[in-house]
């Protein structure tokens, strides 16, 4: 394992060779973009060479991607490649890539372009999904680090530009097929992938066609340990003894937090994404250029995990021994071992056509005017299921003191006892004469618990105009000044679906399953290479057969008369719906955002001697006028359960619309600033105001109030729709020395003061019950009642914080194509990234805290060989720890992670290609947990994953 201190003594070591070699490797490192497109090297040399180009030439701070050829990203997933960018760093999902941190800014302060346009997503942020797009369709991407005025805003960690491509770029007829099959040795499975492309010019190059297609299938088997959860209770001096009894506890402590429930998962997918892309290009003179581009994505999920749930049965708990931080470690239950069927699905599209009008309208001035229309949308309000099937209660024992990546539950037989086994003088339910170790679940013996249906949907639809002018000047100082304007409208709808309160009918009033409906099964080499002895047995069932069962007349009978319930009472508490997914309008909402943008820049270039000094100076206004619809009921009544008195059941009325409009406008500067100090030196620096609008759901005005009201902690959610944009003062330098056209070495510093950061904040708010009402019923605590009022504590975000971010990238990029024999085809691309605040998470006030989500180092090393018929890359990367979101409860902090990928090629012939790819080759696995080491949260193992294809061009 690469640790930070080795691979920056790695760049030094290597670095030194290069100075001591230059005078054999020195050429002519005079870069422009005409040069760009006379390199004719192709491959991953191809790629590292144009990049280089891009990122020299620029008047702003960026790295990029360029694909090594027509349809050959570097990795099949776009994020993936992206992280081998300083400062880059991914978030995965079932071990592939999907949002991008830049810098230490999660995936809704990144702004995600495609081809210089918004595209639609359908999930219910801002952030950009990078899994929905196949790598193939994209040529390149850009990553701007620094602001500038014609830049779209929204992204105070960076502008990411995907650019697809386009036929007259190319140029000439082209076509590119590839095929590949993709084994996941988790699943033990392999799926298809293809990609095709075909391109041409007509009319004396004045026409271009293109059109592209990819299909990726993935068959995966993620292996998770999930722990929900860390409630603190407090118990009296009687209930400590007995919790502690054969256990230890803490001298003077009474409050101990505790795992909530404990599952151990098995999750199937079956993953298929299809996307086209197509583009039209005409040149009706040589002064104008028309362009249309067309977008298509599906990304289809069927997911599919079983699950054994251990879930805490507090009254029960006894044996227990806590740690230093008061957190239970150990103990043992009496309570029933779940088996939990849980289907998460995706059913997801997006696509975006886009027209873009280019025009030389006199010799110095241009003008550049674009439309694109984007639509996104996820249907899958009420897509899911969750199925929880109980079996005979047994002793269970939870055990989180070795050294594991998760907690240990073992389950045994046991016999109540009507002797005092303890010794304690009182034979209660502690009493009992445990048995055999439960290695596997009976069949015979499983009950109904729980069963719904659920799943949320998305709908997006962007529209955006935009015109840019590009003012050439012959001046001595002023040399172009550039000036436009932008306008877009989007409207983001969230809708929420899930079984109505009967999803609870069978828990704790449960009926037999019949044995044929179940089977016992294994899971087959689960949490490999996972530190820890986890249990590999479950129940399997078809969930429809299942759910037919439940909501069958004979087994509703069977209830009423197991329990002795009137005749036909559980089949009227069902309802005629059964476990059917209804809309629920109380968690859904509608955002409306007008975002009309103007902006302005100059560029002054002046020689100082030999060196060259370019400055760009501009101003962005823009204004944004948001519409935020919820629903709220109107609560009729509050009463007291009347199986518990410190409960609250409520009544609602029907939700109706509560809508609230907000309009904000920012003055957004910036300066950067190029020194060329000679063929090999190039310094930057640049200063910039940029912000991040709030997240979408964040501005639902509604509140919800969830069923089980304890009268101690009456506590419910809510949006707020005034919430204003982080506002961020940004600095930024950058050192780069091009010591020949392959070799690159940069050092960059930034740092980041944010304004407005939106914390979650409880205050308590009234709601108003109309007469008549049972408010006078509750005798229990009348603490938060006052007349018709009830009191609640309402969680919303709010702007209240302010917090600063700063670091450093290093980069190293070169081939040693100065060396003897085959060591000059080697190549090496190194980085690094630190990355800090101004705040460290409080654990004592955790609602409050101000910390990023992402913050966290990361480090990448690639060496790559190649000599024109065989390639070969090796990619390492690793992330350090990092704060991912905060519960209700507890931070949750994603611990250190390191994967190792590589790719072999090999050119048969000029056009026909072989390869083969693999993906955590060091078979990593992921791990969370809360503030305390001890506090666990989820661990995944995705396994390893091989490719095997054949790519030809024509």
């Amino acid at each position: 394992m690469f640790k930070k201190s080795k691979l920056a003594s790695a760049i030094v070591v290597v670095l030194s060779c290069v100075v001591s070699q230059s005078s054999l490797a020195q050429t002519d490192a005079e870069a422009t973009p005409d040069n760009t497109e006379t390199i004719l090297v192709k491959g991953i040399r191809g790629s590292q060479l144009k990049a280089l180009d891009l990122k020299k030439s620029s008047d702003n701070l960026v790295d990029s991607i360029v694909a090594e050829d027509i349809g050959k990203f570097p990795d099949t997933n776009v994020a993936e490649s992206l992280q081998r960018i300083s400062g880059v760093s991914i978030s995965r999902n079932g071990g592939e890539g999907s949002q991008v941190t830049v810098r230490g800014f999660g995936p809704q302060f990144n702004t995600v372009l495609v081809n210089g346009r918004r595209l639609a997503s359908e999930t219910a942020g801002r952030g950009f999904d990078f899994s929905l797009l196949p790598a193939d369709l994209i040529g390149g991407a850009d990553v701007f680090k620094s602001s500038s005025a014609e830049l779209q805003e929204g992204g105070i960690g960076s502008t990411i530009n995907l650019r697809t491509q386009r036929p007259l770029d190319i140029g000439k007829f082209s076509a590119v097929a590839s095929a590949r099959g993709l084994y996941d040795d988790n699943a033990d499975k392999s799926a298809p992938q293809a990609f095709g492309l075909i391109t041409n010019t007509f009319a004396d190059d004045t026409v271009g066609l293109l059109f592209s297609a990819s299909y990726q299938g993935r068959k995966t088997g993620n292996d998770q340990v999930e722990g929900a959860n860390y409630p603190s209770r407090t118990y009296d001096d009687a209930r400590k003894a007995t919790l502690f009894e054969n256990g230890i506890g803490n001298e003077g402590v009474n409050t101990y937090a505790h795992q909530q429930q404990t599952r151990y998962i098995r999750a199937n997918e079956d993953r298929e994404r299809f996307g086209v892309t197509s583009s039209l290009q005409y040149l009706p003179s040589e002064n104008t250029k028309l362009t249309i581009d067309g977008l298509y994505s599906k990304f289809n999920i069927e997911a599919q995990s079983i699950a054994s749930l251990q879930y805490n049965e507090i009254p029960t708990f006894h044996n227990a021994v806590a740690d230093e931080n008061n957190v239970i470690v150990r103990y043992d239950q009496i309570g029933r071992p779940f088996n939990t069927f849980l289907a998460s699905n995706k059913d997801s599209e997006v696509f975006q056509v886009g027209a873009e009008f280019e025009w030389n309208i006199t010799d110095s001035l241009t003008g550049t005017f674009d439309w694109s229309n984007s639509r996104a949308k996820d249907d899958n309000a009420g897509g899911n299921y969750f199925v929880v099937v109980a079996s005979a209660p047994a002793v269970q024992r939870y055990d989180n003191t070795g050294n594991f990546a998760a907690p240990i539950i073992t389950n045994y037989q046991f016999t109540p006892s009507s002797t005092d086994i303890n010794g304690d003088g009182v034979v209660d339910q502690f009493d009992y004469v445990l048995g055999d170790e439960i290695t596997q679940p009976d069949p015979n013996e499983q009950f109904s618990w729980a069963s719904t249906r659920e799943g949320a949907g998305e709908q997006d639809h962007i529209q955006e105009f935009k015109a840019d002018f590009n003012w050439f000047v012959d001046g001595d100082f002023l040399t172009k000044v550039d000036f436009g304007a932008y306008y877009s409208e989007q409207e983001k709808i969230h809708t929420d679906a899930h079984t109505n309160n009967s999803r609870t009918l069978y828990a704790n009033r449960p009926v037999p399953i019949p044995a044929e409906l179940l089977t016992l099964k294994f899971r087959d080499g689960y949490l490999d290479g996972v530190p820890g002895n986890y249990p590999n047995s479950y129940i399997d069932y078809d969930v429809e057969e299942l759910l037919d069962f439940l909501e069958d007349p004979a087994t509703l009978a069977l209830r009423d008369e197991i329990y002795g319930l009137p005749a036909g009472s559980s089949a009227e508490t069902l309802g005629p719906d059964g476990f059917d997914a209804l809309i629920d309008p109380s968690r859904g909402y509608s955002i409306e955002e007008d975002i009309t943008s103007l902006y302005v820049n100059a560029q002054f270039s002046q020689y100082f001697d030999d060196m060259e000094l370019t400055v760009n100076t501009g101003l962005r206004y823009t204004e944004t006028e948001t519409t935020s619809t919820g629903f709220a009921a109107q609560y009729i009544d509050f009463a007291p359960n009347p199986l518990r008195d410190d409960v609250l059941d409520f009544t609602e009325s029907e939700p109706s619309p509560l809508s609230q409009t907000t309009k904000y406008d920012n003055w957004l500067p910036n300066i950067t600033a190029k020194l060329r100090v000679n063929d090999i030196v190039i310094l930057r620096g640049a200063f910039s105001k940029t912000l991040t609008r709030p997240n979408l759901g964040a501005l639902n005005p509604g509140i919800q109030i969830n069923p089980g009201l304890r009268l101690s902690d009456l506590r419910g959610v809510g949006g707020n729709p005034d919430l204003q944009p982080y506002e961020s003062t940004n600095f930024d330098f950058s050192s780069e020395f091009y010591v020949n056209e392959t070799t690159l070495f940069s050092l960059g510093l930034f740092h980041k003061k944010i304004d407005g950061y939106v914390v979650r904040g409880e205050q308590r708010e009234a709601i108003t019950v109309p007469e008549p009402n049972n408010l006078d019923s509750i005798t229990e605590d009348r603490t938060n009642i006052e007349g018709n009022n009830i009191f609640f504590t309402i969680t919303r975000p709010r702007n209240l914080e302010s917090t600063e971010v700063y670091g450093a990238e290093i980069a190293f990029q070169h081939t040693f194509d100065y060396l003897p024999g085959l060591l000059q085809y080697v190549g090496v691309n190194a980085n690094l990234t630190y990355v800090n605040s101004s705040d460290e998470f409080d654990s004592n006030d955790a609602e409050n805290n101000v910390v990023l989500p992402g913050l966290s180092d990361s480090q990448n090393l690639v060496l790559f060989y190649d000599d024109n018929m065989f390639e070969a890359r090796i990619a390492y990367n690793k992330r350090q720890r990092y704060f991912e979101r905060l519960t209700r409860v507890e931070p949750i902090f994603v611990d250190n992670y390191d994967q190792l990928d590589a790719r072999i090629a090999w050119n048969i012939k000029e056009n026909l290609q072989v390869f083969l790819e693999g993906t955590n080759l060091t078979n990593s696995y992921s791990r969370q947990g809360g503030r305390f080491d001890s506090r666990f949260a989820f661990v995944e193992s995705t396994g390893t994953r091989y490719a095997i294809g054949v790519r030809a061009n024509f």
